[in-house]
């Protein structure tokens, strides 16, 4: 689509040889060329991502615009929207192991998000499990990234094992340090969480 519309401006203006250059209607039609092309780069799995971060450039905006002032969400959400992309670009043969570490991966980043935000509890929880959802709706927001997400899930076993409890205090240190070092806090308070 994109070379026809590019073969067409051009032999349009070559076949018009006789007439004067229209410079204002060439600008005209290459920006509607560069708009076609950015929404079929959008409309991909793929999407763009000018700085290669593996975060689409609409969903990184989307976060440091909601959470901005906010490193740790800020940082928690480029995460999970790097683990949702690297899901949603996995080859058709990808082994279901990989499936299940990804999946695996973006369960301990909502979860450590979860658990810091949750240790205030005048946190409104409704509100936070609404935050989770419409970002999960922009990550998901074409047909065929809601069908790729889809069939991974299918790929995931049916039953979940909850992991051990030195696991999940494990993981609840490492949700600590993290929280403590992107905010620079010797520890974790009301006023922390602010």
């Amino acid at each position: 689509m994109k070379r026809f519309l590019s073969l067409l401006v051009v032999s349009s203006y070559l076949m018009g040889a006789n007439v004067s250059f229209d410079y204002d209607q060439w600008a005209t039609d290459l920006q509607t060329l560069v708009e076609l092309d950015q929404e079929a780069n959008q409309a991909s799995i793929k999407g763009s991502d000018i700085n290669n971060n593996m975060v689409r450039d609409d969903i990184e905006n989307y976060i440091k615009e909601k959470y901005m002032g906010d490193n740790f969400q800020t940082i928690i959400f480029l995460e999970a929207a790097k683990t949702m992309q690297k899901i949603l670009l996995l080859p058709e043969n990808t082994p279901k192991k990989v499936h299940i570490e990804l999946d695996n991966r973006l369960l301990q980043i909502y979860t450590c998000r979860d658990y810091i935000l949750y240790k205030d509890y005048k946190m409104d929880t409704n509100q936070e499990l609404k935050e989770k959802a419409i970002f999960k709706s922009k990550i998901l927001n074409t047909q065929e990234r809601m069908q790729k997400y889809i069939e991974h899930k299918k790929l995931l076993p049916k039953k979940y094992t909850m992991p051990s409890d030195k696991i999940l205090k494990m993981q609840q240190k490492a949700c600590e340090k993290l929280f403590m070092k992107i905010r620079g806090v010797s520890e974790i308070s009301t006023s922390a969480l602010q």
